[in-house]
C-alpha cells in the first residue's frame, strides 16, 4: 500500500497494486499449501508470522519480480498485503532475516513429506492423468568457493548443462505429467551425479506415490542401460527410451541403412512447436519388427528435420577438427611433437574429441636433414674427418573423406526408440508421441532458469539454498497448474487464442509469466476523509475478466 496526503488537511489517498497476485493466491489456497506447510514444520508460539505465510509469500514473488531476499521489504511495502495472503500488521515482519529462518527451518523439516502431499492434492484437485511420467535433470550453477557446505545435497563439479564446467553445481531432477507438464516429484541431487543411476530410486518413488507400476516412465537415453530397464521390467513397470549410440545394435543397424536394405514407411508429420516458423518435419519408420537381445521393442525412426541438424552438426565437428589440425602444424618437430607416434597421438585425439575418426583423412610424412659435424677445430679441408648425423623432420597432410562423408549422411535423422510396450497396443507412431513430448520437461526447466532466474543464488547458507530451490519448484508447480487450467478452459470454448500479447497480439499457449504482464499495472484506491472512506475498486479490461473466467477465479478477489 502506497499512502498519500490528500489536499484537504484530513484526506489520505491509498494505492493497492494488485497484479497477478489475486490469481496466485487462488491456485496457492486451492492447494493448500499454507495448510500443508504448518502441518509439517513444528510452529513455535513465539512467532509473530507463521513460516508458511513467509514461504508462499516466496512463491508471489518468484512468479512475478524474482526479486533478492534483502529486496523482500521494498517490494511488499506498495502491494495489497491481503492479496499476498498477509494481514496489513504482519507486513512489518517480512524481513531477509525472518525469510531465511524459514527457509532454514523449511530445510530441517519433513519437506519430502510436504511436496508428497502437495502433488497428492494437485492430482486429486486437478485431476491430473498419471498414466506417463517424464523425467529429466538440469543442473543449478552456483559462482563462488562456499566453504565450508554442510548441507547433505554436496555441491561439487560435475557435467555441467550450462556449459560452465569451472563452476559448481547441484542436480535438479524432475518428474512431470504428460497432462499439462505438472511436476508432481523432484529431487535434488550431488553436483558430481551422473543421470544413469537415479532412475531405480527416482521409479520406487513414483511407484510410492501413484499407488501403481503401470504407469508408462520416459526418460533420455540414460535411462537405457541394461540394469535400469532391467529392473522397471522386473517391477512390471513401462518404458520408453532412446537406446544409446553405444549399444552393438545402433552400429548393425546404420550399416544396414548404408548398404541400402532398410525400407522406411511414412508415419507422421508435424511442425516443431519451440519452432514455428520451421519446416514440417516428416518421421519414417524401418519396416519390420526389431527387437534388442533382452527382448525390448526397437523402432527405428528417421526425421527429416533431425536429418538436417546432424549435418550442421557434422560440418560443425568437421570444420573444428580441422582449425585444431591447422593449429598443430607449426608446433610438429618441438617439445612433445618430434616423434611420430606422438604426432598421431595428438591427430587421433583431435578426430576422436571431434567424432571425425572416419570423416578425416591425414598422412604423417618424414623427411631427413643431414648434418656434419667435424672432429677437429679450426677451418675444415678435403681430408680432415667428420661425423654424419641426420633427424627426421615430420610434416602432415589431411583432407576431408568425401566419400565418407555421403555414407554418413545415409544416416542422418536415424535414432531408435526402446520401449516394452506391447507392438499391438502400441505401434511406433504412438511410441514417438510419447516420446515427442519431452521436449516440455525442458520448457519447466527453461521457465526455472529465464522467468524464475533460480540463478544467480544470492544465499550463502547452504541449508538456505537448498530450501530456496525446492520453493522454486513449488512456485513452478504453481505455474504449471495455472497454465494447464486456462489452456483446457480454451480448448473446451473454442478459443482459438487470447489478446494478451504486448500490442494485443494474439497468444494460443498463455503462459503464467504472460498472465503476470497482462495485470501488472492492476491496482485499486482508497480515497479516506475523516472517517469517511471511498472505495475505487480496480478497472479490468474485457481480455483481464475473460482471463479470470477460464481460470475459474472470482472477479471479487480483484474488488
Amino acid at each position: 500500500m502506497q499512502i498519500q496526503r490528500g489536499l484537504k488537511p484530513d484526506s489520505v489517498h491509498a494505492k493497492y497494486v494488485l497484479g497477478s497476485h489475486p490469481i496466485i493466491e487462488h491456485f496457492i489456497g486451492t492447494m493448500q499449501i499454507r495448510e500443508i506447510i504448518s502441518t509439517y514444520m513444528r510452529a513455535d508460539r513465539r512467532m509473530k508470522l507463521d513460516d508458511g505465510k513467509v514461504l508462499t509469500l516466496l512463491i508471489h514473488n518468484i512468479l512475478t519480480t524474482s526479486n533478492a531476499l534483502y529486496e523482500m521489504e521494498d517490494w511488499l511495502k506498495p502491494l495489497d498485503a491481503e492479496t499476498v495472503g498477509l494481514s496489513p500488521k504482519e507486513t512489518k515482519f517480512i524481513q531477509d532475516d525472518k525469510i531465511g529462518t524459514s527457509l532454514f527451518r523449511f530445510y530441517n523439516s519433513r519437506h519430502k513429506d510436504m511436496f508428497f502431499r502437495l502433488a497428492l492434492r494437485a492430482i486429486k484437485v486437478f485431476e491430473l492423468d498419471c498414466s506417463r511420467i517424464h523425467h529429466d535433470t538440469t543442473t543449478v550453477t552456483f559462482a563462488g568457493k562456499y566453504p565450508g557446505w554442510s548441507a547433505q545435497e554436496m555441491l561439487a563439479h560435475g557435467k555441467n548443462k550450462d556449459h560452465r564446467p569451472d563452476l559448481k553445481q547441484l542436480v535438479l531432477g524432475l518428474n512431470v505429467t504428460s497432462d499439462g507438464a505438472v511436476p508432481i516429484t523432484h529431487r535434488i541431487y550431488d553436483g558430481n551425479q551422473t543421470d544413469n543411476r537415479l532412475h531405480p530410486a527416482n521409479h520406487k518413488g513414483l511407484q510410492k506415490l501413484l499407488q501403481c507400476v503401470d504407469f508408462v516412465y520416459v526418460a533420455d537415453s540414460k535411462l537405457a542401460t541394461e540394469e535400469n530397464l532391467g529392473k522397471i521390467s522386473a517391477w512390471h513397470g513401462l518404458f520408453v527410451s532412446v537406446m544409446p549410440r553405444t549399444w552393438k545394435a545402433d552400429g548393425q543397424f546404420r550399416k544396414k541403412v548404408r548398404r541400402g536394405k532398410i525400407q522406411w514407411k511414412h508415419i507422421l508429420s508435424r511442425k516443431n512447436n519451440r519452432k514455428p516458423k520451421s519446416k514440417v518435419d516428416r518421421y519414417y519408420v524401418a519396416k519390420g519388427d526389431y527387437k534388442t537381445s533382452h527382448g525390448y521393442c526397437l523402432h527405428w525412426i528417421r526425421s527429416t528435420q533431425k536429418a538436417e541438424q546432424d549435418a550442421e552438426t557434422r560440418a560443425r565437428r568437421i570444420h573444428r577438427a580441422l582449425g585444431e589440425l591447422k593449429e598443430i602444424e607449426p608446433k610438429l618437430n618441438s617439445y612433445n611433437l618430434k616423434q611420430r607416434k606422438q604426432i598421431a597421438q595428438r591427430i587421433e585425439g583431435i578426430l576422436k574429441k571431434r567424432h571425425c575418426q572416419e570423416l578425416i583423412r591425414y598422412e604423417i610424412h618424414a623427411a631427413r636433414e643431414y648434418k656434419h659435424t667435424y672432429q677437429k677445430k679450426g677451418r675444415p679441408t678435403r681430408g680432415t674427418p667428420k661425423k654424419i648425423t641426420w633427424k627426421n623432420f615430420y610434416s602432415i597432410l589431411f583432407a576431408v573423406d568425401q566419400e565418407a562423408v555421403k555414407l554418413d549422411m545415409t544416416t542422418d535423422g536415424v535414432f531408435p526408440l526402446i520401449t516394452n510396450l506391447d507392438a499391438k497396443t502400441h505401434s511406433a507412431k504412438k511410441i514417438l508421441e510419447i516420446y515427442k513430448f519431452q521436449p516440455f520437461i525442458e520448457k519447466r526447466h527453461t521457465q526455472l532458469k529465464t522467468y524464475q532466474e533460480i540463478a544467480p543464488v544470492y544465499l550463502k547458507k547452504p541449508e538456505r539454498v537448498v530450501a530456496f530451490l525446492h520453493i522454486h519448484v513449488m512456485a513452478l508447480m504453481v505455474t504449471s497448474l495455472i497454465e494447464r487450467t486456462i489452456r483446457l478452459a480454451m480448448r473446451k470454448k473454442g478459443i482459438d487464442s487470447l489478446p494478451i500479447y504486448p500490442e494485443n497480439r494474439s497468444c494460443k499457449s498463455p503462459t503464467m509469466f504472460d498472465i503476470a504482464r497482462l495485470f501488472q499495472y492492476v491496482e485499486r484506491y482508497e480515497v479516506s476523509v475523516g472517517e469517511d472512506t471511498m472505495v475505487f475498486p480496480a478497472k479490468l479490461t474485457k481480455t483481464q475478466k475473460e482471463v479470470l473466467s477460464l481460470l475459474e477465479v472470482p472477479v471479487a478477489v480483484y474488488q
